[in-house]
C-alpha cells in the first residue's frame, strides 16, 4: 500500500481543502515514515517476503508504528496537533483537527484491508490483524489504484490547482501508482533492511515535499474560499 495512502490524503484534502497537501501526505504516510525510521535504529523489523503467485510482499514486526493501539494513539495525537497549530477562533477548528486525525487513522484502516495478519493489536506478542487482500495481489492493486484515481479527481474538483501545479500532482500520483503496481513483481532478492528503510524514507520525504510544492506554500494550512 503506497499510492492508496496518497489517495487517502487527497480524499481528506477534497473534504477539508484548508490543510496543506504536504501536511496531509505526511499525515497519511506517518505510520510508514515512523516504521522506516524505527527499522533504521533496530526497533522494528522487516520479515522475509512472502509470495502470492508471481507477486511478493513483506511482513513486518511493527507494533509502534502500525499496531492498532499505537495507531489509535497517533490518531489522537494528530487531532491534538491539528487543534494546536490552528489559531483560536478559526472557523471549523474542530473540523480541521478531525480531518488531520482521519488522515493519520486512514493508514491503519487501509493496511488492515491488504495486509496478511501482521498488524498487532498492541505489543509484538499480541493478536495480529489483517484481511489479507495481498494474497490476491491484482485485486489489491486494482482497489488501491482506483482509490487513488477517485481521490485525485475529487481533490482536483474541490481544490483546483493552476497550470503546472495540477500537472505536477497528477505526475506524483501517476509515478506512485507505477511504483505500487511494479513493486510486488520486481525480480531478484530484496535489498537489506537498512537499505530498504533508507530508500523508502527518502521516497516518502520527497512525496511530502512535493505536496508542499504543489500548494506553493510552506504553511500548515492554506486559505480557501470554501472554508466552512
Amino acid at each position: 500500500m503506497f499510492v492508496g495512502h496518497l489517495g487517502a490524503g487527497l480524499a481528506v484534502k477534497a473534504v477539508e481543502p484548508r490543510w496543506n497537501l504536504g501536511v496531509l501526505f505526511a499525515a497519511a504516510l506517518f505510520a510508514d515514515l515512523l516504521l522506516w525510521a524505527l527499522v533504521l535504529v533496530g526497533v522494528e523489523s522487516v520479515g522475509a517476503p512472502l509470495a502470492s503467485g508471481r507477486a511478493r510482499f513483506f511482513t513486518f514486526a511493527f507494533p509502534y508504528s502500525h499496531g492498532a493501539l499505537a495507531s489509535a494513539g497517533w490518531t489522537l495525537a494528530a487531532a491534538a496537533l491539528g487543534w494546536i497549530v490552528t489559531r483560536a477562533g478559526t472557523p471549523g477548528r474542530a473540523r480541521l483537527a478531525c480531518a488531520l486525525a482521519i488522515a493519520v487513522a486512514s493508514h491503519f484502516l487501509l493496511d488492515l484491508v491488504v495486509h496478511v495478519p501482521d498488524l498487532p493489536v498492541a505489543g509484538g506478542d499480541s493478536a495480529k490483524l489483517g484481511l489479507g487482500l495481498w494474497r490476491a495481489m491484482p485485486a489489491a492493486l486494482a482497489v488501491e489504484l482506483a482509490l487513488a484515481v477517485a481521490a485525485l479527481a475529487a481533490c482536483m474538483r474541490r481544490a483546483p490547482l493552476r497550470r503546472w501545479r495540477g500537472a505536477l500532482l497528477v505526475t506524483v500520483v501517476a509515478v506512485a501508482g507505477i511504483l505500487t503496481a511494479l513493486g510486488p513483481y520486481l525480480p531478484g532478492e530484496p535489498p537489506p533492511a537498512t537499505t530498504l528503510a533508507a530508500s523508502s524514507l527518502v521516497t516518502l520525504a520527497v512525496i511530502v515535499v512535493l505536496g508542499f510544492v504543489v500548494e506553493g506554500r510552506a504553511r500548515w494550512a492554506v486559505p480557501h474560499r470554501g472554508n466552512p
